[in-house]
């Protein structure tokens, strides 16, 4: 059920004024805050990156593959959304925060540091509703240890409810349709001040969960099978299926499939097992997943074995890998057919959504950039 803030939810703190955004721009409150001109021609992809001197970004890629937005910001982000009308970005802390940074795409500028409420903290990840009015974002009440999609106004940015996300530690969530969110309930718990510790690992319940946008309620909830598993990233196929990628949290000797399906039609979660020396490979970890609608061809990075692995979601499962050192992002450009992926070495490399060939030529590389594990591509 959706809860809303006169519904005994802790109050949202304010938003931001116009003259504190100014103040924060200063280094009042956001120390370093800087934007750079308005770009000459509109970002196609965006990420968050990290330059050479330590300063944390929000980049974008032209289609002339130039960086034609790069907002500076102060922590390390993770995945950019962007509303339907290209317009608007947002990219939450990670690892876990309690600010998001709204930026304007059009005009490369940050809009507002925005503050997760009280005893929230945000896990990176967000969508924008489909008519573009709303901003959903995935948050830990770490009080209570309990997992939770904040709902907010994009125009006012104030929060306007929340429900449970049908598990804990809940980091991407996707569209199914214009009112079913599916979310990817990794099954950690986290604390602001263990940033890095994950504080139930003999505990976890990780989850996929299907809401209903409208009321919050769990519509229906799958596990994977391995309490460690924690399922992190989601992509939607055209007819409702998902593509799973995973995180093992257990033994190092045990080898549980990275990636796997989630099929709409009976509510169950199948693995997609790869050969078991390439399963090895991907050291029990993916960074991101990506399928193309037209194929369901997808491909999943794994940065710690240098791979990019690509999968066909409909049925033949595990169809082949490339070494990419240090892969982490990846994109549809729909206007080519082709996965778009990033690395912490600062390139973009380019996959054939239906045969995966490498267009070398279209390689290019911004060695003052290490891009983060997330690549988001406008479609507008």
């Amino acid at each position: 059920m959706l809860h809303r803030s006169d519904n005994g939810v802790p109050a949202p703190r304010a938003t931001l004024s116009r003259r504190q955004v100014l103040g924060a721009l200063l280094g009042a409150s956001i120390p370093g805050a800087w934007v750079q001109a308005t770009p000459s021609t509109p970002p196609r992809l965006l990420s968050a990156a990290r330059s050479a001197d330590g300063v944390h970004w929000l980049a974008g890629v032209n289609e002339a593959s130039e960086i034609s937005l790069r907002i500076k910001l102060p922590d390390r982000w993770h995945a950019p959304v962007v509303s339907p009308d290209g317009q608007l970005a947002v990219v939450a802390a990670r690892r876990p925060g309690t600010w998001a940074a709204v930026a304007d795409v059009g005009d490369n500028r940050l809009v507002e540091m925005l503050q997760a409420s009280a005893g929230r903290h945000f896990y990176g990840h967000g969508q924008f509703s489909p008519d573009g009015q709303l901003l959903y974002t995935t948050e830990n009440d770490f009080q209570n240890g309990r997992g939770l999609v904040v709902c907010r106004s994009t125009r006012t940015l104030e929060v306007l409810g929340e429900f449970d996300s049908g598990g804990i530690g809940p980091h991407e969530l996707k569209w199914l349709n214009p009112e079913t969110l599916a979310v990817a309930n990794g099954g950690i718990r986290t604390h602001p001040s263990q940033p890095r510790r994950k504080l139930n690992l003999d505990s976890m319940r990780p989850n996929l969960a299907l809401l209903d946008a409208r009321s919050g309620e769990v519509i229906t909830r799958a596990t994977t099978g391995h309490v460690q598993a924690s399922i992190r990233h989601i992509d939607a196929t055209a007819n409702g299926d998902l593509a799973l990628a995973l995180q093992y949290e257990g033994p190092p000797t045990d080898d549980v499939p990275l990636l796997q399906a989630f099929r709409r039609a009976s509510g169950m979660i199948e693995p997609l097992p790869a050969p078991l020396a390439v399963q090895r490979r991907m050291r029990q970890y993916t960074a991101s997943v990506c399928v193309d609608p037209r194929t369901n061809h997808a491909l999943a990075t794994c940065p710690r074995g240098h791979l990019v692995t690509f999968w066909d979601i409909a049925g033949k499962g595990y169809l082949g890998h490339r070494r990419v050192r240090d892969a982490g992002g990846v994109a549809l450009d729909r206007s080519t057919g082709e996965f778009v992926v990033s690395n912490g070495a600062g390139s973009l490399f380019r996959f054939h959504t239906e045969s995966f060939e490498l267009r070398r030529a279209a390689t290019v590389r911004f060695p003052d950039l290490r891009w983060d594990n997330h690549l988001t591509a406008l479609s507008v």
